[in-house]
């Protein structure tokens, strides 16, 4: 690629995946330029190293497979169809590559919600007055701890939905099933951690549950 086309591809330490003209990069990366697999890599390398974290739980081996994510990625880069969104099939990647992880450590499935809140996808609510702050992060950390008992099905789309905010549409993409599907599983692990939360006591006795409905 000449100069003017290494150019277009620069990047700062604050881009993200809206910053840039993402088909042309994927495009660009499909025909073998490191260029501008490196702008993809430098939109997504966060949202990487969230998902790994938020399955393994371990800094060094989020960083590790987030790496190892993007090399599988690279070297699948020939295969990807162009036609088709860039973030749902990387989800798979890293997905899949965590899951290779936790199976050779016969921890396969187990996803820790509480380290991914702590990796920095929270329940925000920007309509919070500085007086329900200290609420709100309790009720955090009270979602975070009742993630960690719903089914990994049901972890994932929550995660999905509610700390990356993905559309229906993005996460049926994601996981590869159909938007009903989304529907009725995020359907029902809302029940499920709305009933969790309950048995806590986190709701039901005044304190916030609007986030988990």
């Amino acid at each position: 690629m000449n100069k003017a086309g290494a150019q277009a591809y620069s990047t700062s330490r604050t881009m993200d995946a809206t910053t840039f003209d993402e088909a042309a990069a994927v495009l660009e990366a499909r025909n073998g330029s490191r260029v501008a697999f490196e702008a993809l890599v430098k939109a997504y390398q966060r949202r990487a190293y969230a998902i790994a974290y938020g399955f393994v739980g371990n800094r060094e081996d989020a960083l590790d497979l987030a790496q190892e994510a993007f090399a599988r990625a690279y070297r699948a880069m020939d295969r990807f169809d162009t036609k088709m969104p860039f973030y749902p099939w990387f989800y798979r990647i890293v997905r899949n590559a965590c899951l290779t992880h936790l199976k050779k450590k016969k921890r396969h499935g187990e996803v820790s919600l509480t380290a991914l809140v702590a990796s920095g996808y929270q329940v925000t609510d920007g309509e919070a007055r500085p007086a329900q702050a200290a609420e709100l992060e309790e009720l955090r950390r009270e979602i975070a701890g009742a993630l960690e008992g719903l089914t990994p099905e049901h972890r994932e789309i929550i995660v999905l939905r509610h700390l990356q905010e993905l559309s229906y549409s993005e996460i049926a993409a994601c996981l590869g099933i159909p938007k009903g599907t989304v529907m009725s599983r995020l359907y029902s692990a809302r029940r499920s951690l709305r009933s969790v939360l309950e048995d806590r006591g986190t709701v039901g006795n005044g304190k916030r549950s609007d986030k988990v409905r």
